[in-house]
Parts: C-alpha cells; sequence; structure tokens
C-alpha cells in the first residue's frame, strides 16, 4: 500500500479546521439569537433576570396610613397537624424573604399552611435510587 502522507495530513488538517470553525459559528449564532430574544424581552417590561425591574424604575414605597378600627384576623388555619412553632418559623422565613424584596410588611398575608405532597411514593424512590446507583 502506498501512502501519500501529505495528502492525509492535508485531509486531517483541513477537517479539524472546519469542525471547528463550524463550532465558533454556532456559538456566534447562539450568542446573537440569545441577544435578540434579550432585547425583545426588555421591551416587553420584563428582563431576562426573572422580570424583576432596575432598582433606578422601582417606585418608592409609599408610607402607610393608620388604620382606625383594625379588625381582629382570623386563626390561621392547617390541615395536617402542623405545629404553631413551624408555621412562626414559615411565617418569619417569608417575612424576611419579602422584606429583602422590598415589599411592605402589611402587603400581604400567609393564610394557610399544607405539608407539600411527596412527589414519588417511597418504593417508586427506592427503586429509582436502586437503578440510578453509580456502578
Amino acid at each position: 500500500m502506498n501512502v501519500d502522507w501529505m495528502f492525509a495530513l492535508t485531509v486531517l488538517v483541513t477537517g479539524v479546521l472546519v469542525v471547528f470553525l463550524v463550532l465558533v459559528l454556532l456559538v456566534v449564532l447562539i450568542m446573537l439569537m440569545g441577544k435578540v430574544v434579550g432585547s425583545f424581552g426588555k421591551q416587553g417590561g420584563s428582563s431576562a433576570s426573572g422580570g424583576k425591574a432596575s432598582p433606578q424604575a422601582q417606585p418608592a414605597p409609599k408610607a402607610a396610613a393608620p388604620v382606625a378600627n383594625p379588625q381582629p384576623k382570623p386563626a390561621m388555619q392547617t390541615d395536617d397537624g402542623i405545629g404553631d412553632e413551624v408555621i412562626a418559623v414559615i411565617s418569619a422565613a417569608i417575612a424576611a424573604i419579602m422584606q429583602d424584596e422590598g415589599v411592605p410588611a402589611g402587603s400581604y398575608t400567609v393564610k394557610s399552611v399544607k405539608r407539600a405532597r411527596e412527589a414519588r411514593p417511597a418504593w417508586a424512590m427506592a427503586g429509582m435510587q436502586q437503578n440510578t446507583r453509580p456502578f
């Protein structure tokens, strides 16, 4: 077998260069598409960062007017036997998050707390863990 090594080397280098140039072209196209889609999102009033406006665009929070006759709030209902301490901790966590977001303290109410339903039964979860275990 007589092999032309120069031709083989030329084909190899050409193939590698074509593959990498196409990959670079794909990266550039995806970046451009991201910019275009991001510009449409900003025009519609929501940004790509989850719909949060910039700090300069947010209006200053107004002072709450005092209430003459405060109505008694109904007791929070729990269906699953969740203790009062757990409800207090959940309410405190919600209040801390809302305060970090800049939401005024009286503008939200926790009305009920329910346990989240399990995504899968215990036996299905055990089977999934067994089947996805590393070798």
